[in-house]
């Protein structure tokens, strides 16, 4: 069962058999042009053949499936902002899935824009989930770490979930690295984010996108999948890796945030877990990020260490560490007023992993969405190589 991907409006379809599973299933990606719906487009191609299981629980056995069919929408084709135009498009295309990629992400311009990033982030996924409702559609909303503020808020009602989560993740890495071992010298830092904890977004950008959460769950319910990840990056598109890319082959130093702590997350690796989650038809809160975590400053310096092993840069550059206190009031001396991260936003992916291990029906040739962040980054600089 082959992916049929395209931008453009959709085709006539040549006869289909009057059986459902082989009656194409239409997927919706918002957002065409942004570095994860193109990564979504690029996964499905390399694996080849998705099919969606049409029993209604995604942990029983089926053997009825139906091919999916793909279409990336750019704003132009649909604005999600515009309940017209999401009903118009939805009439045309008919769709299963919406996987929404379209996002306002510029965190520092959301404090200024308040009201632009919550018609994006909020308003946007709350129309579309309005519309997958009526048409019994199912929606894939992507979210961010930002939604939490740097601690974890952990109450009691939780916390064996918590503990849950946090032996799944022990397990998942004791596996695969046997020799791993605790380090009685580690700083000791506050655990990753689990789903059920409670968010505190900081900024007005992380407001945005928890608005967005709360409105998908509330109108769409069981039919509603949310995906936080953190630090996304890819091969398309603006992100950190190829801002850190071209400094680094343009300026004589660079200063880094050292006080900001995340988890870089390949967008390759993201769409993998998506096919998987739209497949199976899981619903819920899920959290997603490679595995580790890591600095700012940690980050730019494994960048530059691994672009000049690859010839990606010919020489070294000084990259120095700076708080994120100092290098605000360097960036308010230049008139720009920066909005307030996390200091901590690691998430915890021990449900997710969990859940797919579960009943994975996708043949997945290289387990990249389980590998440490460092071994991500590899993987997407040699695609740039």
């Amino acid at each position: 069962m082959k992916i049929v991907v395209t931008e453009a409006m959709p085709t006539q379809c040549a006869e289909a058999s009057t059986t459902e599973a082989n009656i194409p299933q239409v997927v919706l990606i918002t957002g065409a042009k942004s570095q994860l719906a193109q990564a979504l487009l690029r996964v499905a191609a390399d694996i080849g053949e998705l099919a969606l299981n049409s029993s209604t629980s995604a942990n029983t056995s089926a053997n009825t499936v139906a091919p999916l069919k793909l279409y990336a929408l750019n704003r132009s084709q649909l604005n999600i902002t515009d309940a017209a135009n999401i009903a118009a498009v939805f009439e045309q295309y008919r769709p299963s899935w919406v996987i929404n990629c379209a996002a306002y992400n510029a965190v520092d311009a959301a404090e200024h824009d308040a009201i632009e990033a919550n018609r994006v982030n909020a308003l946007g996924p709350e129309l579309l989930a309005q519309q997958c409702l009526l048409s019994g559609a199912r929606l894939l909303h992507v979210s961010s770490d930002y939604v939490f503020g740097g601690h974890a808020v952990c109450g009691i009602a939780h916390a064996a979930e918590r503990a849950v989560s946090d032996a799944r993740e022990a397990d998942f890495e004791q596996h695969q690295n046997p020799d791993l071992a605790p380090n009685p010298n580690q700083v000791h830092l506050p655990r990753p984010f689990v789903e059920l904890d409670a968010p505190e977004p900081l900024s007005a950008y992380g407001t945005s996108k928890l608005l967005g959460e709360q409105k998908v769950l509330a109108g769409l319910g069981e039919r509603a999948t949310i995906v936080r990840t953190s630090w996304l990056y890819g091969q398309d598109g603006h992100n950190f890796v190829k801002t850190m890319l071209n400094l680094m082959r343009t300026q004589p130093s660079l200063q880094v945030i050292v006080d900001q702590i995340g988890c870089p997350t390949w967008s390759d690796a993201l769409a993998k877990v998506i096919w998987q989650l739209v497949v199976q038809q899981y619903s819920g809160v899920f959290h997603y990020s490679a595995q580790g975590q890591c600095s700012w400053y940690e980050f730019a310096c494994e960048i530059q260490r691994q672009a000049i092993a690859l010839h990606l840069l010919s020489q070294p550059m000084v990259i120095q560490p700076i708080t994120s206190a100092d290098y605000a009031k360097q960036a308010l001396n230049r008139g720009i007023s920066l909005a307030k991260r996390p200091s901590y936003s690691v998430l915890n992916s021990g449900k997710l992993r969990s859940t797919l291990a579960t009943n994975n029906v996708l043949s997945m040739p290289e387990q990249i969405e389980w590998q440490d962040w460092r071994q991500q980054l590899n993987r997407m600089l040699r695609r740039l190589s």
